[in-house]
């Protein structure tokens, strides 16, 4: 009996960990009870509900969150009120027996129940053959992401409408898995026929009506450049003349790093789910060719016009849709102020969104942390690249001014000739973080510039620092490693603004801000009103000065929703303030903190100066008339003799001599100022 006992304790113990989190419960709080309060999620458990967090103590929980922080006060299903559900997460001691934390947990007054939560597995695989060979598409939630699309309903991740440029050695455009997600500029469509390239007798060519020798476009006011561009531009030719075609130079091995182009156009966007070859992360977007590479070279190609090629990309994208994003995986050592200002142009001025590789490490080999251009300018999303499960194997760039992290090594994907490869490099983890965006911005069409870049970082997965936990390495492979599914499922982070504050006085002498004083702090935040809605919002006070004593430093304010203000009237920031404090600016930071969710979260820290004027206060005026006469006296020997228990002003006040002692000296002092007066 008990060897069956035991059996189905283990087929049981297997059931429920196979199919649910092991670290994890799901809590709903009863109807009439309110919503938690939860003052800091993570490492630490501080809720509102004394009971409940005793119990999570207890069992090593490590965080509790809302598990659907959009739910509002009225959606409920029966007694279930969503937004009264939390997730909590348990560390090694809590995991081992869920079973007796679920129980203990249900049995607290104001908890309705309680789930085990359970795992869900993509329910989107795409048909394409080489897709399992892609083991970098699960690495950052791919799947996952596309799941936040109706396939069944025809609806499909990506946008043709969304561009992403390959600016390198040219893109073999008619590849079987490019060919359809080819950017076809119908700005240029001479004709009218609705596409810039037709297959004509089993090849793909450029529509021969759209060859007019003519800019159509003209984007630039100047009609002898750019002609015909109808997928793009070769900045290069053969020996610096430029063309319309911007294919690879012919006759190089399928596998040369004259494919370098074509395998980052695969990653930006080769045709997902059409039964062919591979699958990229924004599914189906537009490819823009970009040919920065002069063909007379021998051996091994370099980049010959890379900003030529970038300020291309951004305005031909500008022009046709009016934002684009831009692929670079090249570069090389030295600033270059021109350089940097044509990526500023670009960026500012066109709307162009640019991630450009961040390295391959020493050119003697090895890893090597140092500046590298373009992708350490301003206004460059820098990109380092990562092993399977995000190791980090010390042969790339590491640096102060790369961004974020993404898979980089033994990546399939498109090469010259309908061929696919597998390459390391940089230079293959920038282009998924490209094409990430992309997909972001296919859920988010709304999204701008700004966001799109603040969204992207802000949603990386940090875990990439506890893989790799060698000191050197902190924070300088960017914010985390990418993620495809947090970077859909989050919305759109809010921007903070400090408003202003109120400043009460608690305990104040003589009507100024002075040594003494017990000050209450309002904050007034504000949400900027093009951005999101602000959750969650927590402040924290802190200061350096050390005549300050923090009685109450942290607070709690109101979501805010965009263009809205709050104000933690309820909880306010408590200070005192010594009377030793000297005269002038006191700064103190307030950090805010919103949003947030797993890793992801929004924080910003504000500067507050307050003025401490001089004490108004008379030396010898121990009973704070604005007088020096034998009252003061007699207080100041009471206190001497211990009849009367002295305030911290009067000994402060009354310590005449100044030897921080009140004595008999003090009162011989004092006599003589009333005698003088």
């Amino acid at each position: 009996m008990k060897r069956f006992i035991l059996f189905y304790t283990l087929i049981l113990t297997h059931l429920l960990f196979s199919e649910y989190r092991n670290d994890a419960l799901l809590i709903c709080l009863a109807p009439d009870s309110s919503p938690l309060d939860i003052i800091s999620s993570r490492d630490e458990i501080s809720i509102s509900n004394p009971q409940l967090q005793q119990v999570l103590t207890q069992y090593d929980a490590t965080s509790i969150e809302r598990w659907l922080p959009s739910a509002k006060d009225t959606d409920h299903d029966g007694d279930i009120y969503l937004n009264r559900i939390y997730r909590v997460t348990f560390g090694i001691t809590g995991r081992q027996d869920l079973n007796a934390v679920k129980s203990a947990i249900t049995e607290l007054p104001g908890i309705l129940s309680s789930e085990f939560e359970p795992i869900r597995t993509p329910a989107y695989t795409p048909n394409d053959p080489q897709y399992y060979q892609q083991w970098f598409l699960p690495q950052i939630g791919a799947n996952t992401a596309w799941d936040f699309w109706s396939m069944s309903g025809m609806d499909y991740p990506g946008d043709q409408e969304i561009i992403l440029a390959s600016v390198d050695t040219g893109v073999d455009w008619d590849h079987v898995d490019l060919i359809d997600n080819i950017w076809q500029n119908l700005n240029e469509d001479a004709d009218g026929d609705g596409h810039t390239l037709e297959y004509i007798g089993g090849t793909w060519v450029l529509d021969p009506g759209d060859l007019n020798g003519i800019d159509d476009d003209n984007w630039d006011n100047n009609s002898l450049t750019h002609i015909d561009d109808l997928i793009g531009w070769d900045l290069s030719g053969w020996s610096g003349g430029d063309d319309n075609n911007p294919i690879p130079k012919i006759g190089v091995s399928n596998y040369s790093t004259w494919a370098h182009g074509t395998h980052v156009a695969g990653l930006l966007s080769a045709s997902t789910d059409n039964g062919t070859g591979i699958s990229s992360t924004s599914f189906n977007c537009s490819i823009m060719c970009v040919k920065v590479s002069q063909e007379d070279q021998t051996g091994t190609p370099y980049i010959t016009d890379g900003y030529s090629g970038i300020l291309y990309a951004a305005q031909a994208g500008f022009e046709y849709a009016g934002f684009s994003i831009q692929n670079n995986s090249w570069g090389g050592g030295g600033f270059n102020q021109y350089e940097q200002a044509t990526i500023n142009v670009a960026h500012d001025t066109y709307n162009s969104i640019i991630v450009a590789a961040g390295g391959n490490g020493a050119e003697t080999g090895g890893e090597d942390e140092q500046a590298h251009y373009p992708s350490s300018y301003e206004n460059v999303i820098s990109v380092a690249p990562l092993g399977n499960n995000d190791v980090w194997h010390h042969w790339a760039t590491y640096h102060p001014t790369i961004d974020i992290s993404s898979p980089g090594e033994n990546i399939r994907s498109c090469v010259i000739n309908n061929n696919y490869s597998n390459w390391d490099g940089s230079s293959m983890a920038s282009p998924i973080v490209a094409s990430t965006i992309a997909l972001m911005k296919s859920y988010y069409p709304d999204r701008n510039q700004a966001q799109l870049e603040t969204m992207i970082l802000a949603t990386a997965d940090p875990v990439i620092y506890q893989v790799n936990n060698e000191g050197y390495l902190y924070g300088k492979l960017g914010t985390g490693r990418v993620d495809a599914q947090k970077a859909v499922e989050t919305p759109l982070l809010p921007i903070i603004e400090f408003a202003g504050m109120d400043i009460i006085p608690v305990i104040d002498s003589d009507g100024i801000i002075n040594g003494g004083d017990v000050l209450e702090i309002f904050a007034i935040l504000f949400s900027d009103p093009g951005w999101g809605t602000a959750t969650g919002v927590q402040g924290i006070l802190s200061t350096n000065s050390p005549f300050v004593l923090i009685i109450n430093g942290s607070t709690m304010f109101s979501d805010m929703p965009p263009g809205e203000a709050a104000i933690n009237e309820l909880t306010p920031l408590e200070i005192e303030l010594l009377l030793d404090i000297p005269e002038g600016s006191l700064s103190m930071q307030l950090t805010v903190t919103s949003n947030e969710n797993e890793w992801v979260q929004y924080q910003v820290e504000f500067t507050i100066d307050i003025l401490v004027e001089a004490s108004l206060q008379l030396a010898g005026d121990l009973n704070s008339d604005d007088n020096l006469d034998v009252l003061d006296v007699v207080i100041m020997v009471g206190i001497i003799i211990g009849d009367n228990p002295p305030s911290e002003l009067q000994l402060t006040i009354g310590d005449m001599n100044g030897d921080e002692d009140l004595n008999v000296l003090d009162v011989v002092i004092l006599v003589n100022e009333i005698i003088s007066n």
